[in-house]
């Protein structure tokens, strides 16, 4: 099966913050939907902050003419 440019795309980036994620960020590779179009990002409250140790879950929804157009 081959993946259109948005998958290949996303597959990288996904990639990308599974292996090197910026601090306070987790991506569940495994919570990607199967055609990457859809992910969870939890964001963990930074260290000395009124949000530190609290975790937000975030959902990514992406179309196919991501990167173009912004996910939701």
């Amino acid at each position: 099966m081959s993946l259109d440019a948005s998958s290949r795309r996303l597959m990288k980036e996904l990639q990308q913050l599974s292996t090197e994620p910026p601090t306070g960020i987790v991506v569940n590779k495994d919570a990607a939907s199967a055609d990457l179009k859809q992910w969870r990002v939890d964001v963990i409250g930074a260290t000395g902050t009124l949000y530190e140790g609290e975790k937000f879950s975030l959902q990514f929804r992406f179309t196919q003419q991501y990167p173009f157009n912004s996910p939701e």
